[in-house]
């Protein structure tokens, strides 16, 4: 059938060649209108609890897109007139940039950082604790250092207990935000502000993603050096130009087909997961490789193009549709992580992968067709390439194979030493996706250090009607809620409307510590709730209550969001919930980019384990119906295993976290390493029927299939190690990942599957 197929394709080449022309026009014209973004909700499961709670409150609590801006002196304290002059400039110019959201913004020289006073001539009534002027006496600059001591909810969150920093916080609206315009712009504000006794740190997601932004163009040169030296490989491997404009060409339309889907779907591309279709690109490029290389030794077989290229269809015709299949099922699986970052990546990807039946099956023995007949060759030497593949072939038989098993079971039980280390979600304090002694990581260790403020996660006590907040029963739970996360080291600090009850209360009975409570009456709380919003301004309590007071918010400070706090911090706070049900309102996880990033943590241990065992399933299947035999399924599985779980290892011993962006690495790898055993298999069920003879076959078919698969693998190394150079510490480390990944499949398709073969001499490969 193959056979006929591939006659047909020849027979209409030239047909073929202008439809799969004008589809790549067409996907080409898609892909000019494909939108470059990196929206924050598509890097969170959009179904999950935590999210639903984050995007329904997040107009009205507050966003993810927080920057911190923490100002630090160097010598003295942060009480004098040129530190807080900069406090002030800062915040003024803050609150002028482009989608920031003015109730969000906070600063000792914010209007609505106010203390509560009570006087018998004005009453109860809230005022501005540095607004709008400065200090300027001593006297002055001592009674506001007074006021921000006596003011929990300020010493320690916004000035540092050891007065020589303070922090400066603005939120913004997540639709109308450009992450890299905004970083420069803040960077621009603070670079004026610096000076030889005053140091600014900043972090958030405006910020980290304004950095990733500005740097991207870096990653040009990266990308033009892993061309470079792939087309230079194949130039050396093949020392022919078809060899060079064959892969290329088949990598350049599968790519545009990929990218023209995502503008069909009327999907954005987001520039965080350009490793993944870059992978893909270079798998592409290796099974042409293998086709290239199959047909040079078809034509020199039969000394016609035709018929080399029918030869090539048929001969690889197997092994390649059951490769490019298993590796599209593989992207295809990351679909089932509800996180529509994944899902984006996962429909191009699947299409790009399958797109591959077209661009490497179908064009490239068309396109060889045309080309002229390939030189004969130089009379080839016996390299070290050959005696290499030799002895490898050798060592798959005879007594040689316990070596190989003993081998492997060392090489397991070494990696189930690592593996236990493994942990889902980040590792490090900072961000995974920038290198430990980044700025932006250090900014974050010197902020944790100070106010253990890195991350925000909150949780909305939602009532069930007006006033719902202003009961007793759920004040006090709130209080009690906040009493009981501040009990672990994971929670710096916490804020609500049920901390500045309890001032208001005392403040009215002469700052008497006895009256510092939540009373027990209804008419009572609601009385004094009502004396807090006629002291306070219009937004001044938005970031803790709504103006009905049905709903309000409960924020967590935490000193980073590493998988092992978020997991102690989401379970702290459900035994509380558990233990503490309400009446009038419910309390809801989780918001803030703690609650969100916990939100992914969950996702991806749910999914991570189904997307692979399902992609292992799959791979069986189409193996096991390809060969007609359930073993041959099981035994193109065992290298793919051990990759999988030797990835793990290492990713252990990394520390590496399993997060959002190793997710579809694993997945893309279990697809992309079958294909390995899969040539070397189809070689050596060609060899057989050919010599009669197992070992003749197995040395055969190593010694040329091998030769291509070990070439393909060293393109893929290519096509990732320039990328251990990366700014972006998480593409270097998922390059690193896919760099072992493959070469333990080559190994494992290279010398495991052929020892086993040669075991258990299937049926399916040596007959009855």
């Amino acid at each position: 059938m193959s056979e006929r197929i591939g006659r047909l394709i020849l027979r209409w080449r030239v047909v073929v060649l202008l439809v799969i022309l004008g589809l790549t026009g067409f996907f080409g014209y898609k892909a000019s209108q494909v939108e470059v973004a990196s929206p924050v909700i598509d890097q969170f499961p959009s179904t999950h609890p935590y999210v639903e709670t984050f995007v329904k409150y997040s107009e009205v609590f507050g966003g993810a897109d927080r920057v911190v801006i923490q100002l630090e002196v160097k010598e003295g304290d942060i009480f004098n007139t040129e530190t807080l002059a900069k406090v002030q400039r800062i915040t003024r110019a803050l609150e002028l940039l482009p989608a920031i959201n003015n109730y969000q913004v906070l600063s000792l020289a914010q209007k609505k950082v106010k203390e509560q006073v009570n006087d018998s001539v004005r009453g109860l009534r809230c005022v501005p604790l540095m607004w709008p002027k400065l200090p300027k006496t001593q006297e002055e600059f001592d009674h506001l250092r007074r006021r921000v001591y006596r003011n929990e909810r300020i010493h320690g969150s916004l000035v540092s207990l050891d007065d020589k920093a303070t922090l400066i916080i603005g939120g913004f609206f997540a639709d109308k935000l450009d992450p890299k315009a905004t970083y420069l712009a803040i960077e621009e504000i603070i670079e004026k502000e610096a000076d030889d006794n005053h140091s600014f740190q900043m972090i958030g997601r405006p910020i980290l993603l304004g950095t990733i932004l500005y740097q991207y163009p870096q990653l040009a040169k990266l990308f033009l050096a892993t061309i470079a030296s792939i087309l230079l490989l194949l130039l050396l491997y093949f020392r022919d130009l078809r060899g060079v404009l064959v892969p290329l060409t088949t990598a350049i339309v599968s790519a545009i087909w990929g990218i023209g889907f995502l503008g069909v779907l009327g999907y954005n591309f987001d520039p965080l997961v350009i490793v993944v279709p870059f992978i893909i690109s270079a798998r592409a490029l290796s099974h042409s490789v293998q086709l290239v290389a199959r047909y040079i030794e078809e034509y020199f077989a039969r000394k016609d193009k035709t018929e080399a290229s029918v030869a090539v269809f048929s001969g690889l015709f197997k092994p390649g549709m059951v490769a490019i299949i298993t590796d599209a099922a593989g992207v295809m699986l990351v679909w089932l992580t509800p996180i529509p970052l994944l899902q984006k990546l996962a429909a191009m990807g699947g299409f790009w992968v399958l797109s591959i039946i077209v661009s490497d099956m179908i064009l490239n023995p068309v396109f060889l067709s045309f080309l002229p007949a390939p030189r004969e060759p130089k009379q080839a030497k016996k390299g070290w390439m050959n005696s290499l593949l030799y002895a490898i072939g050798r060592l798959c038989l005879g007594r040689h194979r316990v070596t190989v098993l003993a081998a492997t079971g060392v090489v397991m039980a070494v990696g189930f030493f690592f593996a236990r280390n493994l942990q889902v979600g980040d590792v490090h304090p900072g961000t995974p996706m920038l290198w430990p002694d980044s700025r932006y990581n250090r900014d974050t260790d010197r902020i944790a250090r100070k106010f253990r403020n890195t991350e925000q996660f909150t949780v909305v006590v939602e009532g069930d009607s007006r006033d719902a907040i202003k009961t007793p029963e759920v004040l006090k739970t709130m209080a009690l809620f906040q009493r009981h996360m501040e009990a672990i080291g994971e929670v710096g600090s916490t804020s609500s409307i049920a901390d500045i009850l309890p001032k208001t209360i005392s403040r009215l009975h002469s700052d008497d510590p006895k009256w510092e409570l939540i009373p027990d009456d209804p008419q009572s709380t609601g009385l004094f709730t009502e004396l807090v919003f006629q002291g306070s301004e219009p937004g001044d309590l938005v970031r803790f209550i709504t103006i009905n007071s049905q709903n309000a918010n409960i924020n967590c400070n935490l000193r980073d969001h590493k998988g092992e706090t978020l997991r102690k911090v989401v379970a702290h706070a459900r035994a509380f919930i558990d233990k503490h049900p309400l009446q009038r309102a419910e309390l809801r996880l989780a918001g803030g980019l703690g609650g969100l990033t916990a939100a992914i943590n969950e996702e991806v241990t749910k999914h991570q384990a189904q997307v692979t065992v399902l992609a292992f399933g799959i791979i069986c299947f189409f193996c096991a119906i390809a060969y007609r035999s359930l073993l041959a399924g099981l035994l193109f599985l065992v290298p793919l295993i051990l990759s999988n779980y030797l990835t793990y290892a290492l990713m252990g011993a990394r520390q590496i976290g399993l997060d959002v962006n190793a997710l579809p690495v694993v997945a893309v790898g279990v697809g992309l390493g079958v294909d390995y055993g899969l040539y070397v298999i189809g070689r050596i069920q060609e060899e057989y029927r050919k010599s009669r003879d197992i070992d003749t076959a197995v040395v055969t078919a190593i010694c040329t299939a091998g030769k291509a698969v070990a070439f393909t693998a060293g393109t893929m190394v290519f096509g990732v190690v320039f990328w251990s150079f990366s700014f972006l510490r998480f593409q270097a480390d998922m390059g690193t990942l896919l760099l072992f990944w493959m070469i333990i499949s080559m190994l494992g398709g290279l010398i495991l599957l052929p020892t086993l073969v040669t075991l258990i001499k299937p049926k399916f490969i040596f007959g009855r």
